[in-house]
């Protein structure tokens, strides 16, 4: 390594620090340190807990965004060279998680209708 240039030292770094990263999270999620039991429901806010489509796909898309940026930064380690977002990907990450608040929106709109109308007929 002596003679690498500042460029691919940093992306040798930088790839390095993401795939220790990735460990140890990993190993904590084994551990049970990190709680995914409920990791795709979402709670009411009477503290009942339901499945959520929406954590599931933006989960989904979210991994599979970042699974194919980490395949293109591993590609480019050998010249230094981090690989550029498209434009087209950040825009379906970016819909995917307006997908995702938008759920969340519907459904404090939904809840809170269901509210009034038991305030209103008490």
């Amino acid at each position: 390594m002596a003679g690498t240039p500042v460029p691919a030292l940093v992306t040798r770094v930088v790839f390095g620090f993401l795939i220790a990263l990735a460990g140890a999270i990993f190993a904590q999620i084994l551990s049970g340190r990190i709680h995914t039991k409920f990791l795709l429901h979402g709670t009411r806010k009477d503290g009942s807990r339901y499945f959520s489509p929406e954590r599931v796909q933006l989960l989904l898309f979210t991994l599979w965004t970042a699974g194919n940026y980490f395949v293109s930064a591993a590609q480019n380690a050998g010249r230094g060279i981090l690989p550029d977002v498209s434009q087209q990907t950040l825009m379906l990450l970016g819909g995917s998680h307006a997908l995702y608040l938008g759920g969340k929106a519907y459904f404090m709109l939904l809840m809170k209708q269901q509210i009034g109308k038991k305030e209103a007929g008490s």
